[in-house]
């Protein structure tokens, strides 16, 4: 669905990318930056569109002890999804990115990271208000039409993640 993302975080003159950890100060703004291209097909051969991209966030909170209920919980309860933005919120640049610029006021230990699809908010089967539905099984004994099957339902409902940017409050 895409081959080209980048995603970036800058406070001032210091910039990081997917996997950094920005360090600033509290109440400061941080920029955010998505720039992506789709190429014309997909390797199925079917044409491609991003519908929408989700900015997601939740908080960091320090290492959970082993032993702890936090260090068996499988979730982070304060990840939700920040911004959702769609064809009018991002603009082509003049290197074909389509590219999206975001501002967040730092003010806890947090991270940012990415989710695009080609399918809309509320599609029958394969979401809910933006979030996806967990696959129905293929169910076919042949394993050759059940593959081919499954490689077509595929196709249809594409999904990029990134890596996080780490954002580190410092006390003013």
């Amino acid at each position: 669905m895409i081959d080209t993302l980048e995603f970036q975080a800058k406070n001032g003159n210091n910039t990081v990318d997917m996997g950094g950890d920005l360090k600033v100060k509290e109440g400061q703004m941080v920029k955010i930056t998505v720039r992506f291209k789709s190429p014309d097909k997909n390797n199925n051969g079917d044409p491609v569109k991003v519908d929408h991209v989700d900015l997601i966030s939740g908080e960091v909170t320090g290492k959970a002890e082993p032993g702890t209920p936090a260090y068996n919980k499988a979730t982070n309860d304060t990840t939700k999804v920040v911004k959702r933005f769609t064809s009018k919120d991002w603009k082509n640049d003049r290197d074909g990115f389509h590219a999206i610029t975001y501002k967040v006021k730092a003010n806890k230990d947090q991270y940012f990271r990415l989710r695009g699809t080609n399918l809309g908010e509320n599609v029958s089967g394969e979401t809910m208000d933006g979030e996806p539905l967990i696959d129905k099984k293929t169910e076919i004994e042949d394993n050759e039409t059940r593959f081919s099957e499954i490689n077509k339902r595929n196709y249809k409902d594409l999904w990029f993640y990134s890596n996080p940017i780490f954002v580190s409050v410092e006390d003013k």
